[in-house]
């Protein structure tokens, strides 16, 4: 297909690495970034135990090492190959099929999680590009994460269901208790995942139209979309987050709640910030205090957002306008919003246009920048 052909010219690092052909059913590539996994077996056997489709999936996983990766960890990767093909060995099933890709000496400026997600997602779209599937899904997912037995049919039966969908955030939780880890370890995660709970529906109350969770284990793309919206990045954290708010502003995004992941509640050094380093910083400092954003500058947006029909077709722009609170005012101001409005008002010619407009400018990343501005000084 033109689409993604004219994608892996411009933006793949690699030339294949599966030389076997598809099968023509192939409807859905999971793609799972491997790095320093000590259990990898667990997860397959999830993917293995989960009822079968009706169209074939294949799984990539990404084994990745930088230029400066440790001897102890490159050494894990090399255990880690040899037990996912140990553990493949006396696999058989006409709808489920693994491949593995070895790619080491990534300059460490660019190794990270996002390149290996990254390199296995444009993997996918060759795959799909050989037996023209414009319709095939790309399933983002981790090494160290679990399914319900329903993974599978309910990624499935959710894209076949709803042909316009561009992409989802799939439901997860986190394991909460357990035998794997010490109990600080439960204790953090649930502190963690309220917080994620918690800023998606505060954010949902305001009006913002992409509040869907972010999370690297846990969504699903059309491949087609992933090449118009230029593919993963090769962030070394938060890839995910940049990733799909690409996608989200598209429309036709939504929640499959009918199946979960179940990504780890473990402590990790992988990537700088994230669910792995917030659990490993709050249990080497148990004492320190947990803060999220107040809930008044959700409060604060919501106003504000309510509003944003007022300022279609106005020539010039006065705060008085929106009674805003000081500190979204301010904000404002330090972002030049008078001048964007006068910008976005004269690209659009009618409200639903300026809306999506509006709301490009004041996108997820501008929402976190201003819960950022006003912590600790207003709130």
């Amino acid at each position: 297909m033109a689409i993604f052909s004219k994608y892996i010219e411009k933006h793949a690092f690699y030339l294949p690495f599966i030389k076997e052909i598809p099968d023509k059913n192939l409807q859905n590539i999971i793609v799972m970034p491997c790095y320093n996994e000590a259990n990898i077996s667990a997860t397959l056997n999830s993917l293995i135990s989960c009822k079968q489709p009706k169209y074939q999936v294949e799984v990539i996983i990404v084994i990745n090492s930088a230029d400066n990766t440790d001897i102890e960890i490159l050494g894990q990767n090399k255990k880690t190959k040899a037990e996912i093909d140990n553990l493949l060995l006396s696999f058989k099933s006409k709808k489920l099929k693994f491949h593995t890709i070895w790619i080491e000496n990534i300059p460490n400026k660019f190794a990270g999680v996002g390149f290996a997600r990254k390199t296995g997602m444009d993997e996918a779209i060759r795959r799909f590009d050989s037996i023209s599937n414009t319709n095939g899904i790309i399933t983002g997912f981790d090494a160290d994460s679990l399914v319900a037995d329903n993974y599978l049919i309910e990624i499935e039966n959710l894209f076949l269901s709803k042909p316009k969908l561009n992409g989802c955030s799939i439901y997860f939780e986190h394991p909460l208790k357990g035998v794997e880890f010490a109990d600080i370890v439960y204790e953090k995660i649930t502190q963690y995942e309220l917080y994620l709970r918690y800023y998606s529906l505060a954010l949902k109350q305001t009006g913002f139209p992409y509040y869907c969770h972010t999370v690297g284990s846990s969504f699903a793309v059309k491949a087609e979309i992933y090449c118009k919206q230029g593919g993963m990045n090769r962030k070394k954290a938060g890839e995910d987050f940049y990733f799909l708010q690409k996608i989200m502003p598209l429309g036709n995004y939504g929640y499959l709640n009918s199946t979960t992941v179940y990504p780890s509640s473990r402590p990790s050094d992988r990537v700088p910030f994230g669910t792995g380093a917030f659990i490993k910083t709050n249990i080497e400092y148990p004492d320190k205090e947990f803060l999220t954003y107040n809930y008044e500058v959700f409060r604060n947006l919501h106003h504000f957002f309510k509003q944003i029909d007022k300022l279609f077709g106005i020539e010039n722009f006065e705060f008085d306008l929106l009674n805003l609170n000081e500190s979204l005012q301010q904000f404002l101001i330090k972002n030049k919003f008078a001048t964007a409005i006068v910008e976005i008002n004269a690209n659009t010619s009618n409200i639903n246009t300026f809306k999506k407009r509006f709301f490009q400018w004041f996108d997820a990343f501008r929402v976190l920048k201003y819960q950022n501005f006003v912590h600790p000084t207003f709130y």
